[in-house]
């Protein structure tokens, strides 16, 4: 068979999945055999790079699981102005998703698409000569392929896990007449059978800079991070139902959870101590490349999606700075992907990382900055496509910026807080902190920012407070939180915090006294001045005062923007004072106006999507929805 013809159907099978609406329901495909697709070094890449294609749809990583199931926190914010749910589920973040949304059904199937395609390639390999022939003492590429899609499909396994909780677990290739009524099998198990598959296969992956396409190819350091993002996950908590369905569930920790937080020490402190990865780049010119489609092999970024230019990718555009179309060669930015603003607060007023994090602006269609800022129209800093080549007056999404799943600075503090957790503050625990911390300050500041920062964090309760906090300061924006607060068990508490703060800024703007609460930033201020960097084309951007210090006068030649003060004002309806809108329904699903006086912290919080409706109607009843989703 000619190779051409044959690579051809195999491209054209991978993508032809993308239409099944079957998430099981795979078919070998026609005119080829397995022998012959897996028959050479370079049939098996090409097999191999059909798993990426599958992973890069809008249904898979290159929109949802980049961004739509990630919010609400007290970073990311999607702000909901009403109590009425919205049917096409682009509310998820309010913790009440409908098991009919067709977004959970689609992305379901979208994922199952992809490891049975990983898994079909597995098969394929393990049956290949060439992998067979192979030595298993030293790597090689036909090992590294293996042992790449094996780290593939772990990590979609994981983020499965982390939006539905038990999922069905499959890891053998479908033959497309099987009995699929199944039902799910525990997190626990899952995590605990990809935690010692990645194993195997670890001593014979090979690090980026031996790759072709460095860390947008999956590592051996990607593998080690992920046996350690997969073993806190573990050994964490997760939200496990009740034996009434209507209940939403209680959070429970995972047994023998020292066990795993041991192995996290062991393979997070491999991609360490290994030294393949740094921080040498500043926290700017790295986000500066990012947006310019360059990937370091040997620094922060140990593993990034490849999205293409003009076809895939939605950073720059959705998550990022907005941009109003114009004569301008840029294109538009929505940047519907907002933090708190809250959040911009937060940072130390010498933390590099927050003016590069957080845009309390967006631009017009002259490129001019105009005030942004509001509770959750923070925009993301780190993309933006100002930074990068023009891609035309028209362009909009497709920005092909990669979606960096995982960085050495991650790494980092999930060491530093699995070291602490089995430990106390040991001497690398913190040592791990001040790596991340000291490219977040200049280095006149490192005695007080740096130093003596960590070593104010003498016990593990401070400790991990430290981290926790520094992985919001870091990863703001990526879309992480989320999962760090469940598998922390304090996703309930902060979003229980998060919308009593909204609602005591609002009142303490507004000239009212609450305990604790001072120095609230009612409002910001601003003027356009001429912008001093000749590389930026924008003309005019803006001066901003009253984030820090902040302020309660307007400044000469300023003009203000209110900020908190508007957060809790009259309802001209009731006559009442109460919290905006935002304030009232973006926790729904949690807390909201209606129920807000009878919610504790400690109230377990529905962080989990339920099972598609479909999905439970093609399993027959293997299958049914907890966590108060039985409808």
């Amino acid at each position: 068979m000619n190779k051409k013809i044959l690579l051809s159907m195999l491209f054209s099978f991978v993508l032809c999945l993308t239409g099944c609406d079957d998430y099981l329901d795979v078919h070998p495909a026609t005119g080829f055999t397995e022998a012959e697709v897996f028959s050479s070094e370079s049939e098996i890449k090409s097999a191999v790079a059909g798993v990426y294609t599958l992973m890069l749809t809008d249904e898979a990583y290159s929109n949802r699981l980049a961004f739509v199931f990630n919010p609400n926190t007290d970073v990311e914010m999607a702000g909901v102005s009403t109590n009425t749910v919205n049917v096409n589920g682009s509310d998820i973040a309010c913790f009440e998703p409908k098991p009919y949304w067709t977004t959970l059904n689609s992305t379901w199937n979208a994922m199952y698409k992809i490891i049975n395609n990983a898994n079909d390639v597995i098969q394929g390999i393990e049956g290949s000569d060439v992998y067979k022939n192979a030595s298993k003492t030293e790597p090689s590429n036909i090992t590294q392929m293996y042992g790449e899609v094996k780290t593939l499909r772990a990590m979609v396994y994981l983020d499965m896990i982390r939006i539905w909780g038990d999922v069905v677990f499959r890891t053998t290739s479908s033959t497309g007449n099987e009995d699929f009524r199944v039902g799910v099998t525990d997190r626990n198990k899952i995590l605990e059978f990809l935690i010692d598959d990645l194993k195997s296969v670890e001593p014979l992956m090979q690090y980026a800079n031996a790759l072709d396409y460095g860390p947008e190819r999956a590592s051996r350091s990607f593998n080690q991070g992920l046996i350690g993002l997969l073993a806190l996950t573990r050994g964490g908590w997760t939200l496990r139902p009740d034996s009434d369905p209507a209940n939403i569930g209680h959070m429970v920790r995972g047994e023998n959870h020292e066990l795993y937080y041991d192995i996290a020490i062991q393979y997070l402190g491999k991609v360490i101590n290994e030294g393949q990865h740094d921080l040498k780049l500043s926290y700017r010119d790295f986000w500066i490349k990012q947006n310019n489609w360059v990937t370091p092999v040997n620094d922060d970024v140990i593993f990034s999606l490849p999205l293409l230019k003009g076809v895939s990718g939605e950073y720059g555009y959705i998550v990022g700075i907005p941009i109003v179309e114009g004569s301008h060669p840029y294109g538009s930015a929505s940047g519907n992907v907002n933090l708190a603003g809250t959040y911009l607060y937060s940072f130390d007023s010498k933390d590099l990382r927050r003016d590069i994090t957080c845009a309390p602006y967006s631009y017009d269609a002259t490129l001019k900055q105009v005030i942004r800022l509001d509770l959750a129209k923070l925009a993301v800093g780190k993309w933006s496509k100002l930074y990068g080549d023009p891609q035309g007056s028209t362009s909009q999404k497709g920005t092909g910026i990669n979606y960096s799943w995982m960085r050495f600075a991650d790494v980092l503090l999930m060491y530093a807080e699995a070291v602490n957790e089995r430990f106390g503050p040991r001497q690398d625990a913190q040592e791990a902190l001040k790596r991340v911390r000291r490219r977040a300050f200049d280095q006149a500041d490192w005695a007080v920012k740096v130093d003596s920062y960590v070593s104010s964090k003498s016990n593990p309760d401070l400790f991990f407070q430290a981290v926790m906090d520094e992985r919001a300061w870091e990863l703001g924006g990526e879309s992480k939180r989320k999962f760090d607060l469940a598998r922390w068990n304090k996703y309930s508490e902060v979003i229980y915090n998060q919308y009593n703060k909204f609602v005591n800024w609002g009142k303490v703007a507004n000239g009212a006294y609450v305990p604790g609460v001072e120095n609230v930033p009612g409002s910001v201020f601003w003027k356009e001045i001429p912008n001093p960097d000749t590389n930026n084309p924008s003309k005019i951007i803006l001066d901003i005062k009253g984030i820090d210090p902040v302020l309660q006068s307007k400044p000469a030649g300023y003009t203000e923007t209110i900020f908190a003060t508007k957060w809790y004002a009259l309802n001209s309806d009731t006559q009442a004072y109460e919290p905006n809108n935002d304030i009232k329904w973006s926790f729904r699903g949690f807390i909201n106006f209606n129920n807000a006086a009878s919610k504790s912290p400690n109230d377990p919080l529905r962080y989990l999507c339920p099972y598609p409706s479909k999905v439970i109607s093609d399993h027959r009843g293997a299958i049914q929805n907890y966590y108060g989703f039985n409808y």
